[in-house]
């Protein structure tokens, strides 16, 4: 029986094959879109599962004061891990992961080259065995047996020493710690959150020894016994806040446990971290609900188009009820037809998704391998896909056309409106308004990005590079090199500073008077002066910062922005100018400018407190030299800056930064989602015009009586184009007024996301109605024309 089906199934989708291509074609499409999107997101839940007790792991996350405005940190102060192991008998074991110089590029001396490391970290041995490092060369428990020790990953070993063996070498970082090579590990994996290149024993740092509850550096990770009652351990090491810390330094009130799994997509409203593996939970979600979208506007497209052809079959699906065929056969063989098709369709989704793939990696960003493709969630599920969308794009149809009684299948003669016909148009809508939406959510995420590349930011980061010194074996060599860039014809300013905006600079508070014990929290940066025209800062009153101190001075001078201005309850910027600021800095602490509020972090976030300051005997160093330029050739340009650097730093590794690229990357993960939504939404766009042109051509070949007759009474190509378009284009307006509400709802969710949003302006919803009629009108008169300049003589023979 199953054969004969087959056979009978075969012998249909051949003998209407513009139907079955525009079946295969829509098929296709929407369901590589979804192997796609299913393989990225099922890499991004797999993160961190591979560990062997990934289960018991957990990251310890602390929520701060009303002075920090209760903010959640992934950073803790060093000394939470040891108390935690110590206190609570359920915490198995910690370690503490922190970045080299808390996250700034390292620079380090191998022999006698130079080299940059963004993934050199300090860490307790006990992550060797909590993230199942695996050692080709030495081993985990003698690692760091020896003092001044450091692991390399595969790739890092390869890169610094190719093929010759590591275990043994010296490596010199930032020109300070002489470290030795004790063993390689295999690079871990990328789906780990964990991203280490080098790591070094943190117990050879002050960062190890000097156990303190104060400053909030490290990332801690604790496993527990299994079966363990988190709950129970987040109480008692909030208890340890009380236990440990002075009631003046309670910065911050209780600890949580944050699962190791969880933290690549549950991250976003978490402060700090050292990963550069973060990924969103509502990017998921959103490309799921994408992907889901285009697979049923395909299915929708099989269903329309299904149940328009099979009118055509009314008189065979007729002589079969008649002669005995149950409504059960009839079933099987509608979704014995579906299936064939949706296999064909998997199949060639499923190969075209390989092909494809270097453009998906190369447009959107996403840094999916073939192997995701094969992973064996994925294969499982084409199996589920097939099974799902076969039921579901064939039950309409099939059901449809097997419960109409055989009498009235053989009659030529039709209602005017059946059901069919209105749950034909009810899903057209559907799809149109699927479209429509993506339309007015495509344009408002591009409106967004532009308003974001555009927007003012109180600074003008163009034209800047940020070179780092950081690694300087000395403060001259560091004067020398701003001296020796100085006498550059393309240079215009130059100003030293602790970072470039936005970047490691440090947490502090201002208060209003001493007794004040909540303040404001800020940011400060140390610098040498010049930021005001380095980074074209709006100066309100006052002036820039001095060029230079009196030896023995001890004033430490501040440019401060409104908000700190504000706060302090100045009336006017001129009324701060020259009063004394209560800073952690000391007491002799002035207000020399104040400075219009830039944007130094995304503009996600509200514009914060911001400080510049200069000093005598500041306690952070100098480590980057800002660079306003003049020359148009940026390679002349980076290599005279490389040059120059290696004359007066010649042991220290090169490594800059164009500032307007640096504030690019805070909207990388955005940028990312607008290029797939944009793809998508194209995708689906298209999928939803090969329904349009498949029902158009149905309704052609419906009239074609009809059209003949006009024709001959004088109708005209274009009267007859108006005639089959203009109920497909009243289907396209009822998606669009459906569409809009639901569209500015969605979108305006998304964009609380931002602090700075742009509006949401009324001819986003006409452009997107515009370009939905055009579309479907386009896609419509295809058809149309083509049936209106047929010779109406083979029009009337037509049965």
């Amino acid at each position: 029986m199953l054969k004969n089906y087959i056979k009978i199934a075969w012998r249909n989708i051949k003998a209407n094959r513009l139907f079955t291509v525009l079946n295969i074609v829509g098929l296709v499409v929407g369901l590589c879109v979804c192997i796609m999107l299913f393989s990225f997101v099922n890499t991004e839940l797999s993160f961190d599962k591979m560990y062997t007790h990934s289960e018991d792991i957990y990251r310890v996350n602390m929520e701060t004061s009303e002075e920090y405005n209760f903010e959640t940190w992934a950073e803790l102060p060093n000394a939470v891990g040891p108390a935690m192991v110590q206190d609570i008998p359920q915490v198995k074991k910690m370690t503490r992961l922190i970045k080299d110089d808390f996250g700034v590029t390292a620079s380090l001396k191998i022999g006698d080259k130079n080299f940059t490391e963004n993934g050199l970290y300090l860490a307790d041995s006990t992550a060797f065995e909590m993230f199942d490092f695996n050692f080709i060369a030495g081993n985990a428990k003698n690692a760091f047996a020896n003092p001044h020790a450091i692991v390399l990953s595969q790739s890092a070993k390869e890169r610094f020493f190719g093929d010759k063996s590591a275990l043994g070498e010296f490596i010199t970082v930032n020109n300070r710690d002489t470290l030795q090579v004790s063993g390689v590990y295999t690079d871990l994996p990328k789906s780990s959150v964990i991203d280490c290149d080098m790591v070094y024993n943190i117990m050879d740092s002050w960062m190890g020894t000097n156990v303190y509850w104060s400053n909030a550096s490290y990332e801690t990770y604790v496993q527990l016994e299994p079966n363990a009652k988190v709950a129970q351990i987040e109480t008692q090491a909030t208890q340890l806040i009380d236990k440990y810390v002075h009631k003046e330094g309670k910065y911050f009130t209780q600890f949580n446990l944050q699962p190791l799994t969880k933290i690549h997509l549950y991250s976003a409203d978490i402060r700090e971290g050292y990963s550069t593996k973060l990924g969103s939970i509502s990017t998921i979600k959103s490309l799921l609900f994408l992907s889901l979208l285009v697979l049923v506007i395909a299915c929708i497209n099989y269903m329309n188009l299904a149940t328009a052809n099979s009118r055509k079959r009314r008189k065979s699906i007729g002589v079969n009820k008649v002669l005995g065929a149950s409504r059960k056969h009839m079933l099987s063989l509608f979704y014995v037809e579906t299936g064939i098709l949706v296999l064909i369709s998997v199949v060639l989704a499923f190969a075209l998704s390989f092909f494809i793939l270097p453009v998906f990696k190369s447009f959107t960003g996403n840094a999916l391998g073939y192997q995701d493709l094969l992973a064996t969630p994925i294969l499982i599920g084409l199996g589920l896909i097939w099974l799902v969308v076969t039921l579901f794009a064939g039950s309409y149809p099939a059901i449809s056309m097997t419960n109409i009684a055989p009498l009235s299948l053989v009659n030529k003669s039709k209602k005017k409106h059946t059901a069919s016909e209105f749950v034909r148009k009810g899903l057209v809508v559907f799809q149109f308004a699927a479209s429509i939406v993506l339309i007015i959510a495509v344009t408002i995420i591009i409106q967004q990005m532009n308003f974001i590349k555009n927007k003012n930011l109180g600074y003008d980061p163009s034209g800047v590079v940020a070179v780092s010194v950081k690694s300087a074996e000395n403060s001259q060599q560091v004067e020398s090199l701003e001296n020796a860039l100085n006498r550059k014809a393309y240079v215009e300013r130059i100003a030293a500073v602790q970072s470039l905006p936005g970047a490691d600079e440090s947490g502090r508070s201002v208060r209003r008077i001493s007794t004040d014990n909540t303040g404001m929290p800020i940011a400060s940066c140390r610098t040498e002066g010049n930021v005001i025209q380095t980074l074209k800062l709006n100066l309100l009153a006052g002036s820039e910062l001095p060029q230079s101190l009196a030896k023995g001075d001890s004033i430490i001078y501040t440019l401060i922005n409104e908000k700190i201005l504000s706060y302090l309850n100045y009336k006017t910027p001129e009324d701060a100018v020259g009063k004394i600021i209560n800073t952690e800095l000391g007491s002799r602490a002035i207000i020399t400018g104040v400075v219009a509020n830039f944007n130094f972090n995304s503009l996600k976030e509200d514009s914060g407190g911001y400080m510049y300051y200069k000093s005598n005997v500041a306690p952070e160093s100098i480590r980057t030299l800002l660079v306003r330029y003049t020359s148009q050739n940026l390679q002349q340009l980076v290599n005279d800056l490389e040059q120059t650097f290696n004359e007066n730093l010649p042991n220290t590794a090169f490594d800059y930064t164009f500032v307007d690229k640096h504030v690019a990357q805070l909207y990388a993960s955005e940028e990312k989602t607008a290029r797939t939504a944009t793809l998508f939404s194209v995708l689906a766009i298209f999928i939803a015009c090969l329904g349009l042109f498949g029902l158009a051509a149905f309704m052609a070949e419906q009239r074609t009586k009809e059209i003949g007759v006009r024709k001959v009474l004088g109708a005209s190509v274009a009267g007859v184009t108006r005639l089959l378009s203009k109920d497909f284009l009243k289907l396209v307006g009822i998606a669009f007024i459906l569409a809009s509400p639901f569209a500015y709802w969605i979108m305006s969710q998304w964009l609380q996301d931002f602090n700075y949003r742009t509006p949401i302006h009324w001819w986003v919803f006409g452009l997107a109605g515009l370009a939905a009629m055009v579309i479907a009108f386009v896609t419509i008169s295809f058809q149309a024309i083509k049936a209106a300049l047929a010779k109406p003589v083979k029009s009337l023979r037509t049965e």
